[in-house]
């Protein structure tokens, strides 16, 4: 029972790192150059959902635009999709939403068990 509990919060927090990650992003969109956070949800050593955060690498897309030399020169843009972000928003907003409720119905379980054995 603690453990699925540990396991729901666990799950709760990776999927706030990712928002958080995904905020950055969303807020980063329109900076020249800037690369992307990227965040992964795998098991962590006590086989709980554990987040790692990484840069993404890939290069953005780039523009020609006129330096203050008046020299046409090549401007990386950011290698973040505003689609790509608005989708793992949402992936982790129903994530959160369900390992709440998950949290929810092992409170009331362990309630139930407290209230049987007293």
């Amino acid at each position: 029972m603690v453990n699925s509990l540990n396991a729901s919060l666990n799950a709760i927090q990776s999927h706030f790192t990712r928002l958080q990650a995904s905020a950055n992003n969303i807020a980063n969109l329109n900076t020249d150059g800037y690369k992307g956070e990227r965040v992964t949800i795998g098991e962590g050593p006590d086989g709980t959902p554990a987040a790692t955060v990484s840069i993404d690498t890939n290069p953005g897309p780039s523009r020609m635009e006129l330096n203050q030399k008046g020299e046409l020169v090549e401007v990386e843009m950011s290698n973040v999709d505003l689609a790509t972000e608005y989708v793992k928003t949402m992936e982790s907003t129903q994530a959160i939403k369900a390992n709440l409720k998950a949290v929810q119905t092992a409170d009331e379980l362990l309630g139930e068990i407290i209230n049987t054995l007293a």
